[in-house]
């Protein structure tokens, strides 16, 4: 067997050990064994036989697809005493909705297993992680692709009233990825992995720009992580025409780091904003019509490209921030306060979602002096917020550019997306998620249309 080395990954485990960060938490992480290789199959068998002793009881959830590419093998890789089999089709795939994972859950109960195990990816990962807390069992993952971030996450995508939401879930206690089995997926996968990856760089941007605006808490460790994952994702996307089986791995390795770092910090802010919110309305509404494309991972890469336009317009080196001269904050203040309420503007589209947004709008609520600190850090941080502005922008450029050589399926008329869907998530990103982004910013200033035109142009 092959061994591989892992330092990316070894560092962040080593790093968020316990101890208080510069930032004031104490980011921790679920105890976690990652198997990643070749022979991971095998090694996750001994693990197995380990912790839990030859007559363990199993409940596998797997799909059509991945009972094919994997379960069937894992399992009989493991020999376990009992092994109780739940498969979802596989065409279409399932849809993580809160009802499906409270019936995995009332099974999993019934049968009372010693450990839950998801054989997939981004959908039966997150299942089998809610299904985990829900029961009050560990579970273990067996990853089938490097197509989503979300696998060490303590969170999951879950369908709730119609709608994705990010819900608190157990995270896996072992991650097997076996890279014969990451090689042999659809090459797709891999360039949503890429996608799900180059989201970090607007949600760094965001982040930071919320911390400087609003006094959000920001870690730079963390951020780091998240951003430094990314990174090493499209470096794997270059190594792809030379050696694809190094570029599986290190992307699945930045996928991993990507994922703890979320759950070190206990959200998806590291890793998701508005490109995810985005991309999450059109997998709601099922807007992509390429089925072949409609993946998590491509949508939110697509959605990046799609945004882009609108931050550097806004936060570029002759964008709208940087000519922002004198801000008259009382007379913005005012100009707030006047403002109708977002249920007397809401679109006529957005109805079906409209519990969803007054949920996300009761935690926005914004006062007088709120609004006041926040206009007034923004003309003291101007000069920082761009420097840090400009230069990530630059880079996620050139990163597109790389994927775009792969092949990547950025177009929005590849992906079929219908024109009435493209801007409407753009136009309601403030909307739909409770998450400072430059949205925020540019809604403060009055200057909102300036982002949105310059997105609009390129639709």
């Amino acid at each position: 067997m092959a061994h591989h080395s892992y330092p990316f990954l070894d560092e962040l485990k080593a790093r968020f050990g316990g101890e208080r960060c510069p930032c004031g938490k104490a980011h921790r992480l679920a105890p976690v064994e990652v198997i990643l290789g070749e022979g991971a199959f095998d090694s996750s068998a001994r693990g197995l036989l380990q912790r839990y002793g030859s007559g363990a009881s199993l409940w596998v959830l797997s799909d059509e697809r991945t009972e094919s590419a994997a379960g069937a093998r894992w399992k009989g890789a493991v020999r376990a005493g009992n092994i109780s089999s739940r498969i979802l089709p596989g065409d279409p795939s399932p849809v993580p909705t809160l009802e499906l994972a409270q019936a995995l859950s009332a099974e999993v109960r019934a049968l009372a297993p010693d450990l839950v195990v998801g054989v997939g990816s981004g959908v039966v990962s997150d299942l089998v992680k809610k299904v985990s807390l829900d029961a009050d069992l560990p579970n273990w993952c067996v990853a089938t692709a490097a197509s989503v971030d979300a696998y060490g996450s303590a969170m999951s995508a879950i369908r709730l009233a119609g709608y994705h939401r990010a819900v608190p879930a157990r995270p896996s206690e072992v991650i097997v990825c076996d890279l014969e089995v990451i090689v042999r997926a659809p090459r797709r996968l891999f360039l949503a992995g890429l996608g799900d990856l180059l989201a970090k760089y607007l949600a760094s941007l965001d982040w930071r720009l919320a911390a400087r605006v609003t006094g959000e808490t920001y870690c730079e460790v963390v951020g780091g992580f998240a951003l430094g994952s990314a990174r090493r994702a499209i470096d794997a996307a270059r190594a792809w025409e030379s050696d694809p089986e190094a570029a599986l791995s290190a992307l699945m390795e930045a996928a991993l780091v990507s994922g703890f770092a979320m759950q070190a910090f206990g959200s998806s802010r590291p890793a998701a904003s508005a490109e995810h919110t985005v991309a999450h309305f059109w997998e709601t509404v099922g807007a992509a019509g390429a089925t072949e494309h409609d993946l998590h991972g491509i949508l939110v890469g697509a959605a990046t490209k799609f945004l882009l336009p609108g931050y550097t317009a806004w936060l570029g080196a002759a964008g709208g921030l940087a000519r922002l001269e004198k801000l008259d904050v009382e007379e913005r203040v005012l100009a707030l306060e006047r403002e109708a309420p977002w249920q007397a503007t809401l679109e006529p589209a957005l109805m079906p979602w409209r519990r969803v947004i007054a949920e996300e709008q009761q935690r926005k609520v914004l006062d007088r002096s709120m609004m006041t600190r926040r206009l007034q850090a923004l003309a003291r941080e101007k000069d920082q917020i761009l420097a840090f502005a400009q230069p990530l922008l630059a880079e996620l450029a050139e990163a597109m550019e790389s994927l775009e050589g792969l092949g990547f399926p950025f177009s929005l008329e590849t992906l079929r997306i219908a024109e009435p869907q493209r801007l409407l998530p753009v136009r309601n990103v403030r909307l739909l998620r409770d998450r400072y982004t430059a949205f925020d910013l540019a809604h403060e200033l009055g200057r909102e249309g300036e982002l949105l035109d310059s997105i609009a142009a390129g639709a």
